[in-house]
């Protein structure tokens, strides 16, 4: 996987900003009018991303799905409770999501055994089986190593790769200011790097 081109995505995302789409503001605003066409954006806008974030959670796709519509219906039965901060819409709606994972393991009262099993998505492999061998073996190497890292490197690389958050969307969800993160995702990626190489995969991360 080639996670240090995945940042350079991000950061260029980032630096493009949302500016194409309707902003939070317009679209909070008529979202709590029960705008169907409101509703309809931001599912389209967010979903694709809370679902991965939760499906890297809890490891089980029809899990993930339940818990993505349960997050839509807290979301609309509390829109009314959204107050612009950094992070936005997108970051209320990932706290919605962070806390239903939670609630999920709390009514369990057991961790996931494999919360980070990776998508190959993450991964081009196109046609060629000897490249597509190349994938698999290197989601293994990643999945692994990601269990090595500590939770607030996960959770970096699960917000700014998996959620696609921008840098202020995270720290406001973390806690810590943009720099903070900056530092943190710097440390996750060199920590993942090692951790990588520690397993014996030499490829590029």
């Amino acid at each position: 996987m080639q996670i240090l081109l995945l940042a350079l995505q991000a950061s260029l995302r980032e630096q493009s900003g949302r500016a194409s789409s309707p902003d939070d503001a317009a679209l909070v605003k008529r979202a709590r009018k029960l705008d169907d066409e409101a509703w309809r954006i931001i599912f389209e806008r967010h979903y694709p991303r809370l679902y991965s974030y939760i499906y890297y959670r809890v490891g089980d796709a029809s899990v993930a799905e339940d818990l993505c519509g349960e997050l839509f219906e807290k979301a609309v039965k509390n829109i009314h409770r959204f107050k612009s901060r950094d992070g936005g819409l997108a970051g209320w709606l990932t706290r919605i999501a962070q806390n239903l994972t939670y609630d999920y393991y709390r009514r369990r009262k057991a961790r996931p055994s494999d919360p980070l099993e990776l998508n190959e998505s993450w991964l081009s492999g196109g046609d060629d089986p000897d490249r597509s061998l190349l994938n698999r073996e290197s989601t293994d190497y990643l999945r692994r190593a990601l269990q090595k890292l500590t939770p607030e490197q996960r959770d970096v690389i699960l917000l700014r790769f998996i959620a696609q958050m921008r840098t202020s969307e995270v720290a406001s969800i973390m806690g810590k200011t943009p720099g903070a993160i900056k530092a943190l995702q710097h440390r996750a990626l060199a920590a993942l790097r090692r951790e990588m190489e520690a397993l014996g995969y030499h490829g590029l991360i």
